[in-house]
């Protein structure tokens, strides 16, 4: 084994040991805590809280909920790159992220008791503004913390790594929907939030005691504003695969959010279910399930066939249930949306399964990498704006002119085109060796 050497990323590392299971799972765990807030505060409770200030049968209420998600990931686009990149210089004792994860985490529970008290007939303004306090938190350990995953985890196991996050971005999920079933109704989400937190805490503990950081080397560099500021814009002919991966992640995630954002809504305007929020709760809660060996399947093929044929074939099946969402529009059944919805979160959790893995493997350098995953994280946010906003406005306007139905036609069609475009972008990454892990997820543990 090599004598330990400094780091690209001005840290002194020592020689890099095999991650154990355990330690996969504690450095993964603050992403199931933020998953389960993303996957059901933004999906479910700001749709549901803004249609409830606008109180029952409001016309606009797809623009506005879009506008205020929107408007949260604007924040969040900004954010993300800049935590990530002031933590790059920090030179704490206890490592470079850790100060943001903790601040980030403390932030986020303060916002979260904010957003719970806004009630029927609230200042929708002060809504917004609460939702963009959560989103700045959120983000403020988001982008340190997925600097911290390349810092911790050694190149060999990045597909490894990949598929824990991924494990635990779907954990996470059905956990917070089984925390809405149990504990949510509408005017009600104190008890919710408390219980986010307390996740919150535990795994932002369990992530800090798994998570070995290499002890920063104090810089004595000056900090100029301006050379911080050019650090953000990497060459294209340089980094090519990198914008691959950022270009290819944007159009996937413009098709995700143009249409987890507004499935409450078409489950009731199109397909007529009176209360839909228990069956979206219960849609999501059994589609990530079925995400877990999903993403089992999405490590192993990634490991035989590389990450670049997973990822476009898994667009092009989220494009096909793009399309059935369409259909069933014209002529709507509830069970076939349940079935087509259960395709389209095994195609993703399957896509997301190698997502991390392929941008660990086109990071520009190891030295930024905060602010380089940063950068990849707007690439999932920016949509976030993109995706609810226009989609949201659109359904709207062809509502009023010509009906729910034809709304969801029209915007679920869009939604199919981005995963076309992201299938298609995606053959243009060209890595310069496919890694061949034998340390996957599947096979054998430490």
């Amino acid at each position: 084994m090599p004598l330990s050497s400094p780091a690209r990323n001005g840290s002194t590392r020592p020689p890099a040991p095999r991650l154990t299971t355990l330690s996969h799972i504690q450095i993964a765990s603050l992403w199931f805590a933020l998953f389960t807030q993303w996957m059901t505060v933004v999906p479910v409770l700001v749709p549901s809280q803004v249609a409830e200030m606008l109180g029952p049968g409001a016309a606009l209420k797809e623009g506005v909920a879009g506008s205020v998600i929107a408007s949260g990931a604007f924040v969040a686009m900004i954010v993300a790159p800049l935590a990530g990149a002031l933590s790059d210089r920090s030179s704490a004792k206890h490592g470079r992220r850790r100060s943001f994860l903790v601040t980030g985490v403390f932030g986020t529970a303060i916002a979260l008791v904010w957003l719970a008290s806004f009630t029927r007939g609230a200042n929708l303004w002060l809504y917004a503004l609460a939702f963009l306090n959560l989103q700045f938190w959120w983000n403020w350990a988001a982008g340190p913390y997925a600097g911290l995953v390349p810092d911790v985890v050694p190149k060999r196991e990045t597909n490894r790594a990949s598929a824990w996050l991924n494990v635990m971005s779907v954990l996470g999920t059905i956990s917070g929907n089984v925390v809405l079933v149990v504990l949510y109704s509408p005017g009600r989400l104190y008890p919710t939030v408390a219980t986010f937190i307390a996740i919150m805490l535990l795994c932002l503990w369990l992530t800090i005691r798994g998570s070995r950081e290499p002890t920063p080397v104090r810089s004595h560099e000056r900090f100029e504003f301006r050379a911080f500021m050019r650090s953000f814009y990497l060459d294209p002919r340089l980094h090519q695969n990198f914008y691959w991966v950022l270009v290819t992640r944007l159009f996937g995630n413009m098709g995700i959010w143009s249409i987890f954002t507004f499935m409450l809504y078409y489950l009731q305007d199109v397909i007529g279910i009176r209360h839909p929020t228990g069956v979206m709760n219960g849609l999501l809660g059994v589609g990530v399930v079925l995400a877990i060996p999903a993403s089992l399947l999405g490590a192993r093929l990634a490991d035989h066939h590389g990450a670049v044929p997973v990822v476009r074939l898994t667009s092009w099946i989220m494009a096909g249930a793009a399309i059935g969402f369409v259909l069933l529009a014209l002529h709507p059944n509830l069970l076939l949306v349940i079935a087509v919805g259960l395709v389209f979160c095994a195609a993703y959790g399957t896509y997301q399964a190698v997502d991390w893995a392929l941008a660990l493997q086109v990071l520009p350098d190891d030295a930024s990498s905060g602010k380089d995953m940063g950068i990849w994280q707007v690439s999932m946010v920016l949509p976030q704006i993109l995706g609810p906003a226009a989609t949201g406005w659109m359904l709207s306007w062809v509502k009023a002119l010509a009906g729910a139905g034809a709304a969801y036609v029209v915007a679920f069609v869009v939604a199919a085109g981005w995963f076309v475009l992201a299938a298609w972008f995606v053959s243009h990454i060209r890595l310069a060796s496919q890694q061949h892990v034998s340390t996957g997820l599947a096979g054998r543990s430490s």
